[in-house]
């Protein structure tokens, strides 16, 4: 999930009854020996800004992982250990204490590094080469490469799944002619990618199309063009206060008369999930303002396994208070998905066995994870596209980390 994004907490909880590693199995496999099962996790809880909330999220999810598989015994009788590094939310930095954290041992059974593509880009060949498994909540489509990172593994959902799922909702809702207004970077362009693809593929019209950078702190001219196109809805791609510039854009030039659909991340920001005066939700800048979020952030939804979801949100609220839509508490799967590969694997210690167990992944897997049903295959370690794991729904005020279901 990217850097500069308002930050999404997820809370929820996996009952006793779904299926996890063995608490029974011996108390040490055979190729781990006696030691723990050791998770280091890079996050950048001292950087400036909005974006370390995103990372302290990211450790509280592993942390209430963590607290899940040690009280079912650990992972094939392993206690699980934990060491968080802070590495500032800098590549660099991360990039530095990861070689540092691997030169004085002992070797990590599983490495989450960092909670942006950033961060995460630079370590991938690291934790290759030293043949480290890695599951993570970075969503850069560089780090599905099986062939260059064999090791690695995704867990958030793919901008083909955000897109069709956008797609979808504007057909349900009779658009025909879609108008996008995106960042630069490149995340941003890369949901751009996929938005425009999806709306090609459902036989729609992209009305029009333009761009902002991070320092615009106006974007009236962009939206004047698009309103010129006459669209039946605009969809946004966003981040940080960038939300808040294209909200206030569109109510400064009178454009709040047809639906706007905020993209995953720009849902992530208090601005569209706090009242004011925190956010904007329940003001004219919100109005006819909807949020593409994971379907598991909709009180109600059971999770991908029965009772995960409690399980999780139980376990994050241990932790410390819930802050964030769950859309950015993935590293708590990330740490179940290990665990299970590891269960599947009959080792803590083998990347390769490990991986190739997470290679068989079907939706119909269970196990202790909660946001998200996975797939994976030796082509793809990113998750397929799955539109039942997202959805869209009015901008609405975030209750620990959840959201009501719409009446």
């Amino acid at each position: 999930m990217r850097k500069r994004l308002g930050v999404v907490l997820v809370a929820a909880a996996l009952a006793a009854t779904a299926c996890s590693p063995d608490p029974d199995a011996d108390s040490a496999d055979a190729s781990g020996g006696d030691q723990p099962y050791r998770i280091v996790q890079l996050a950048g809880l001292s950087q400036p800004g909005p974006s370390a909330l995103n990372a302290q999220a990211a450790a509280q999810a592993v942390k209430a992982a963590v607290a899940v598989l040690n009280s079912k015994g650990g992972i094939l009788g392993h206690k699980v250990e934990l060491e968080v590094i802070d590495d500032g939310g800098d590549p660099t930095t991360a990039v530095t204490k990861l070689h540092e954290r691997l030169a004085k041992g002992p070797k990590p059974n599983l490495v989450l590094p960092g909670n942006t593509s950033a961060e995460a880009l630079p370590m991938a060949p690291i934790l290759t080469e030293a043949e480290i498994f890695s599951v993570q909540q970075a969503s850069a489509s560089a780090l599905d490469d099986p062939a260059k990172f064999p090791y690695l593994f995704k867990t958030p959902p793919v901008p083909e799944t955000w897109a069709k799922s956008l797609a979808d909702y504007a057909r349900s809702k009779g658009a025909t002619k879609i108008a996008m207004i995106a960042g630069k970077d490149a995340f941003a362009q890369a949901t751009a990618a996929a938005t425009r693809k999806a709306i090609a593929d459902a036989g729609l019209t992209l009305s029009g199309d333009e761009t902002y950078t991070a320092e615009d702190l106006d974007v009236t001219a962009q939206l004047e063009r698009l309103r010129a196109t006459k669209p039946d809805l605009l969809f946004m791609q966003g981040a940080g206060a960038s939300v808040g510039y294209v909200l206030q854009s569109r109510l400064k030039i009178g454009w709040t008369d047809i639906p706007l659909v905020a993209d995953s991340t720009s849902a992530t920001t208090s601005l569209l999930n706090h009242a004011a005066p925190d956010g904007l939700v329940g003001t004219p800048a919100a109005q006819n303002v909807s949020v593409q979020i994971v379907s598991a952030a909709v009180k109600g939804h059971q999770g991908a396994n029965p009772g995960s979801l409690d399980t999780m949100i139980t376990a994050l609220k241990k932790e410390g208070e819930i802050k964030l839509p769950l859309n950015v508490y993935y590293a708590y799967d990330a740490v179940m998905l290990a665990a299970k590969a590891a269960e599947k694997a009959g080792t803590i210690t083998d990347a390769k066995a490990e991986a190739k167990a997470l290679e068989t992944f079907t939706p119909q897997e269970t196990g202790l994870w909660a946001l998200g049903k996975y797939t994976f295959t030796a082509a793809s370690h990113g998750p397929a596209v799955d539109v039942s794991s997202v959805a869209i729904i009015p901008a609405a005020v975030l209750t620990e980390g959840q959201y009501a279901a719409a009446s």
